[in-house]
């Protein structure tokens, strides 16, 4: 079968198109033959060696498809079953495990980032991880929602507990977690401010539902006075150091800047006094737990939610999709189909 590999450590560059043998499923287990596999910047960053991963290696976190397989002892899923895959590695066993907390399994990894991923025609995983897709989503749409929707979903509702009515700020509109944001957000009842450098995605993010859009670099003080001076109740920033000033003083008292990630670098520096006398919450997360892959999975269908797809290009393809994440191009995901060119 043909696969994305990854044979070094600089960059997309690095990316060659190989073969591997069909993988056969093991216990419990069921070989998924993929349709649409969708890029998140994680998959960049282990172009770039971090982490460094035995070469040649195989990224990719999302990922839907067909059982086409299945080993000894699988009961739920059958040859032909349309699944999408949760795109957590854990154990299965431990505590954590048991309890449905896969986020904290001593071994917890991610497709793509700890094991080879879904940039590959079929992949195995383990019984538990393939839950039913939703049915009136496109296969490159399914594919959109592992890792982004999942990811939003926790941080917005687990560790953020936001209610309807409750305001939030998305900072740089138009990347997977922050549209998913969007969208779980307004379905949730939400009040939704967005921002951009980009004057073009401030104006589709409107069309998704955004109640306003500003600039990345100057929103603190139009979000304030569209809410009466207080400020927001949440701000998500998955950017980082370029944004995490103004993203705290947007916050109103007690609020919570909600983070994921930071793709303008990993340090900040922070004024301390500005967040304990203001009562501010720094809440951080990573991926969610299968639990909330169901929960995700459910508003998805339950709110008739429909993920944006940027571009779609072959598995071939896969270093010009590649390319076009990196510059920042993108509005909504972009996905790779395996089975294509």
């Amino acid at each position: 079968m043909r696969a994305l590999e990854l044979v070094g450590f600089d960059g997309p560059g690095s990316l060659r198109l190989g073969d591997r043998p069909e993988p056969a499923p093991g216990p419990r287990q069921v070989r998924v033959r993929l349709r649409a596999s969708a890029l998140n910047h994680l998959d960049v960053f282990v172009t770039r060696g971090l982490p460094k991963r035995p070469l040649p290696a195989i990224l990719g976190a999302d990922g839907a498809g067909v059982i086409d397989a299945v080993g000894v002892g699988v009961e739920r899923r059958r040859v032909g079953d349309e699944v999408v895959i949760y795109p957590v590695v854990s154990c299965g066993a431990c505590e954590w495990c048991t309890r449905r907390e896969e986020v904290h399994c001593p071994t917890f990894g991610i497709l793509g980032e700890h094991i080879d991923g879904t940039f590959q025609e079929s992949l195995v995983v383990a019984e538990r991880s393939a839950f039913t897709r939703p049915q009136r989503l496109s296969w490159p749409e399914v594919a959109a929602l592992p890792l982004s929707f999942l990811t939003a979903w926790r941080l917005l509702f687990t560790r953020g507990r936001l209610e309807r009515g409750d305001s939030l700020v998305i900072v740089g509109i138009g990347g997977g977690v922050a549209l998913a944001a969007l969208l779980l957000g307004k379905a949730r009842g939400l009040r939704v401010f967005v921002t951009s450098r980009d004057p073009a995605k401030l104006e589709r993010a409107k069309m998704l539902g955004a109640d306003a859009a500003y600039p990345s670099n100057a929103f603190a003080k139009p979000v304030r006075e569209a809410t009466g001076g207080a400020g927001a109740r949440a701000v998500v920033d998955t950017v980082g150091p370029a944004t995490f000033e103004e993203s705290f003083r947007a916050l109103a008292r007690e609020g919570e800047l909600l983070t994921v990630g930071s793709t303008s670098g990993p340090k900040v520096e922070l004024m301390l006094p500005r967040l304990f006398f203001r009562h501010l919450s720094l809440v951080t997360s990573t991926m969610g737990t299968s639990r909330e892959f169901e929960a995700m999975l459910a508003d998805v269908a339950r709110f008739h939610i429909r993920p944006v797809v940027d571009e779609t290009y072959p598995l071939a393809k896969g270093a010009d999709a590649f390319a076009r994440l990196e510059a920042g191009e993108q509005f909504g995901k972009i996905v790779l189909e395996p089975g294509s060119g």
